[in-house]
């Protein structure tokens, strides 16, 4: 038999788990197999001490496995592993994964007529369910009757509710903003994901970069070579005005005396310039990063300028299963102990345990530079600990 967690095969032998009745009749044992009829309540004592559950589908058809995993998951709060096991199909993997499945055991007669992408590409081929759970997948659960009341709701920040990210940059770009919206890139350790969407979406998508001067090497490497991979037609690299650098910064030691005259110079006058005649701008910010963006909708209107978040309900582990699906190249110095990664001077690695944001502007009050729109001016704000767009 062949094991497939998140669409990928695990060449793992069928392992032999007690049924539940020999798993009550013995003291032992950490794993056991549940037919379609298991009494749940019967296994309820000793649930705590088990840490797999493998749920037998005799056929595809037979849906009790189903009721089973939501009743382990809901009702009796089980938290280790949920297999599914029998004839299933790619069609039923999303729905496998609402009701708390973790992974699927396929038969050898039925996983020789089919192949892991297929279960893979499943996940995006039903994208409405009627319940909720995990029906899109790094994004927020849409159901039917989401759908619904999203396409009835006359607020069009409303109407982004439940979309995934794919499909709320698509119908920002194509249709809401269609000419008029924007992304600026730090190319930083998050980058490529964003930029991977859009050039699937429109190659010739305005992209604002920030050259700075003070960029490390990689980070223009990593720029080239992300710009060259996408086909990314519309890219501009924003310069400070030199008469500017000159005035205010003429031994380029500004940073060393006053970082956030430094930030201004280079980063928020020259974007503030290039952004301002567009009516939406695209944004990294996820719903996990701080305390004030827990409850940041999927596009925010008011304002002058809209923002639109398609990554807002998405986790960090999200953003690594994204990049190694569609074989995304990593921030170079990533590897290299660097979570966060802006201007050279500026920036530090990170010690195992501190926050990804503890290596920028490290020993300084400081943690984040960038501009928003608010109320009908462009301000600078300070962003606390843990976020990730910055320019």
């Amino acid at each position: 038999m062949a094991l497939l967690r998140d669409g990928r095969a695990l060449d793992l032998a069928a392992p032999e788990y007690p049924t539940l009745e020999e798993l009550l009749a013995s003291n032992e044992g950490e794993a056991v197999t549940l037919a379609p009829d298991a009494d749940l309540d019967a296994l309820a004592p000793r649930l705590s001490g088990i840490k797999k559950i493998e749920v037998e589908f005799p056929k595809y058809a037979d849906g009790r496995g189903f009721s089973i995993a939501r009743q382990l998951r809901n009702t009796h709060g089980f938290k280790g592993e949920l297999v599914a096991a029998g004839p299933l199909l790619p069609d039923q993997y999303v729905y496998l994964l609402q009701c708390g499945f973790d992974a699927v055991r396929v038969d050898p007669e039925t996983y020789a007529r089919q192949t892991p992408a297929e279960w893979r590409d499943a996940m995006d081929a039903f994208s409405l369910t009627y319940q909720r759970g995990y029906a899109i997948p790094m994004g927020p659960a849409l159901s039917v009757l989401d759908a619904r009341r999203a396409k009835r709701a006359e607020d069009l920040s409303a109407q982004y509710d439940g979309l995934s990210a794919e499909a709320a940059l698509e119908r920002a770009i194509r249709h809401d903003y269609a000419g008029e919206i924007v992304l600026a890139s730090s190319m930083g350790i998050d980058s490529a994901v964003l930029l991977h969407m859009i050039s699937e979406i429109d190659s010739g998508l305005p992209v604002l970069f920030l050259e700075t001067g003070k960029h490390f090497k990689e980070t223009l490497a990593y720029r080239d070579r992300l710009v060259a991979q996408f086909g990314l037609t519309n890219f501009r690299s924003i310069p400070p005005k030199p008469k500017e650098l000159k005035s205010e910064d003429p031994d380029g030691t500004l940073n060393e005396r006053d970082k956030d005259a430094c930030c201004d110079l280079r980063k928020v006058r020259p974007l503030d310039r290039e952004i301002t005649p567009f009516k939406a701008r695209i944004t990294g910010r996820k719903r996990y990063q701080t305390p004030d963006r827990a409850g940041m909708p999927i596009l925010e209107t008011g304002g002058r300028q809209a923002k639109l978040n398609p990554l807002a309900y998405w986790t960090a582990k999200d953003v690594t299963a994204y990049m190694r699906k569609h074989d995304l190249p990593p921030h170079p110095l990533l590897a290299l102990g660097f979570l966060s990664v802006g201007c050279e001077p500026c920036t530090t690695r990170v010690a195992e345990g501190e926050d990804p944001r503890a290596g920028r502007w490290r020993g300084a009050n400081k943690t984040e530079c960038g501009i928003h729109y608010i109320d009908g001016k462009w301000v600078r704000i300070e962003a606390v600990p843990g976020t990730h767009e910055v320019f």
